[in-house]
């Protein structure tokens, strides 16, 4: 006779700290990146005006080298990661893997839904989903298979921003920059002026590139592809044992470091001061070595006492980050749409900077607090609660 073992979550003094520094340091520029959304729609570039201050300008430019396509890379490596050592770990104790994983992803997917639709529509989770449902297979794969799948994954999308530059616009992709445009205009008018109704409404019917659901999915695949390399990038370092022990492989996020700071941040900064559109070259190529560069420097710090002390906050924010993702969504609709307090588009890039900073660092006190009271977030233990199918313990 056997006895069934009872599946448990990952006890807290098993976390891995430099793990929460990075999910709290990916809050930060994921909220950066996202303030210029919350402000100007889905996609800014078509309702954003020009920076009329040097305040303006230097936040835009700030923003793109230090945060754009980097922090959602960032992100895609920690779940890519978190994925793969929870299956490592259920391995090991001997524990039944395959429905923890498939539940945890369904209620993943529920919840980007209903974040997607009823709260804001850049939602990440929903993408994260579905591409998790994908990674379940690809964690079979031995380490080297996972590192020449990322790489693979992540050369096409290189190859494809490269592309971009030799390519003219023909009257196919004309025509679907002008449905974005016109889509852009109508998003406008709704979220600055627009009851919640209206809002939720214009989510579930507008079709951005004027394909239907064809359009939807060229979109949806293109963005899976970048995500996945990312996710198989996270799960081959957790296979490796390099963040879970950063003292013995200090010389690997070294090279990572300088490479992301001599190669990342100079095409960034190229990117920017170009005239030509490179945004995408600045996102699929120069996002990822620079989170690269924020990956190792996290590891490398969080070995020093100083280091350690300095990223400490962003931990408290790392443990309850679904609940943080979700919470910063929740409030700056409310601050910016028109059915709260209709500061869409008034603000600009400067000042909605700050308020990322400032609102960041309340997340940091409050989640401190939350934490010296509770074991897990609210979200955290919804997830946790259908995952394991179990109440977990929630006071301290």
């Amino acid at each position: 006779m056997t006895t069934k073992v009872q599946v448990t979550p990952t006890l807290e003094s098993n976390r891995i700290e430099a793990l929460d520094m990075m999910r709290g340091f990916a809050l930060l520029g994921i909220l950066l990146v996202n303030m210029r959304h919350f402000q100007y729609g889905l996609f800014p570039e078509y309702t954003m005006p020009a920076p009329t201050s040097f305040l303006d300008s230097g936040a835009d430019a700030l923003i793109s080298i230090l945060a754009q396509g980097s922090f959602y890379t960032l992100f895609s490596f920690l779940f890519g990661y978190g994925m793969a050592l929870m299956k490592d770990r259920f391995t090991e104790q001997k524990q039944g893997f395959v429905a923890v994983y498939w539940r945890r992803t369904l209620i993943l997917l529920l919840l980007g839904y209903v974040h997607g639709l009823f709260i804001w529509d850049g939602d990440i989770l929903f993408m994260y989903a579905i591409c998790g449902f994908l990674l379940f297979f690809f964690l079979k794969l031995t380490e080297r298979g996972l590192l020449i799948w990322a790489l693979i994954l992540l050369g096409i999308m290189a190859i494809s921003a490269l592309g971009e530059l030799s390519m003219e616009e023909d009257p196919f992709t004309e025509a679907v920059f002008q449905s974005i445009a016109a889509y852009s205009e109508d998003e406008d008018a709704v979220l600055s002026s627009g009851t919640y109704g209206e809002v939720v409404e214009f989510r579930r019917t507008a079709d951005p590139t004027g394909l239907g659901v064809l359009g939807d999915i060229l979109i949806f695949v293109n963005n899976m592809i970048s995500v996945i390399g990312m996710f198989l990038l996270g799960a081959f370092v957790h296979r490796k044992g390099w963040i879970a022990n950063v003292a013995e492989h200090k010389a690997i996020f070294k090279r990572m470091l300088w490479i992301g700071l001599l190669i990342g941040f100079p095409i960034k900064i190229a990117t920017v001061l170009s005239p030509a559109n490179l945004e995408t070259i600045q996102i699929i190529i120069g996002g990822p070595l620079v989170a690269l560069f924020y990956i190792s420097c996290i590891a490398l710090f969080s070995q020093t006492a100083q280091g350690k002390k300095l990223l400490k906050p962003f931990t408290y924010v790392g443990r309850l980050s679904l609940t943080n993702y979700l919470l910063q969504s929740l409030v700056f609709t409310t601050v910016f749409y028109g059915y709260g307090l209709g500061l869409y588009g008034s603000l600009g890039l400067f000042v909605g900077l700050l308020l990322s900073i400032g609102f960041f660092a309340l997340q940091i006190v409050c989640s401190h607090f939350w934490l010296r009271h509770f074991r897990i977030g609210p979200m955290e233990w919804v997830w946790r609660a259908g995952t394991y199918l179990s109440i977990p313990k929630w006071r301290r």
